[in-house]
């Protein structure tokens, strides 16, 4: 009786522990630190340090928070959708769409430490056209409401349809 009464303890004290594990690992919280001006979907960050989490994962679509040091406050809210590298790195990481003049750098992606998987932000489609076309790239772009159609927008303006309303998605990969 005493050898089940160790075992049942020791399956409750593991249980709790790899709950609060995977609490903690599923918004995936990082600080992102910049020496210069970033831009996220609809807000430009300062230089400083920030907060960013994951509010609600899916596997279409998910909801990114950003917010200041301390956590007191939401700065912006944004939707991105999943994205891919070959190579999972040891801490997280952000990736930024490389423009051609000065100014906040877009930020691209972001893989959380060890994830083959991470998210790349949508734009609202305006500013990803000029994203795309300045950096010869491709960027998300969607007119903001949450369900509606993702579309990938090309240097030259072309938009393809990445995740519709309907739940359909396009398979993907990156050039890495």
């Amino acid at each position: 009786m005493l050898v089940l009464n160790a075992i049942l303890y020791l399956a409750m004290v593991s249980t709790s522990v790899f709950q609060q594990y995977s609490a903690f690992e599923w918004n995936k919280k990082t600080t992102l630190s910049t020496q210069s001006p970033v831009e996220f979907p609809g807000i430009v960050l300062e230089s400083g340090n920030y907060v960013v989490r994951l509010r609600e994962g899916g596997d279409r679509r998910s909801i990114v928070e950003i917010l200041n040091q301390d956590e007191t406050q939401v700065l912006a809210t944004v939707v991105a959708v999943p994205d891919h590298r070959v190579r999972p790195e040891d801490n997280s990481d952000f990736t930024f769409h490389e423009i051609k003049h000065d100014g906040p750098r877009p930020v691209q992606s972001w893989f959380y430490s060890g994830d083959l998987i991470g998210l790349e932000f949508v734009y609202p489609k305006a500013r990803a056209k000029e994203i795309a076309k300045d950096s010869d790239g491709h960027v998300m772009a969607s007119n903001g409401i949450k369900d509606s159609v993702i579309v990938a927008v090309t240097a030259n303006g072309k938009e393809i349809v990445i995740d519709d309303d309907q739940g359909t998605q396009t398979a993907r990969r990156k050039a890495q």
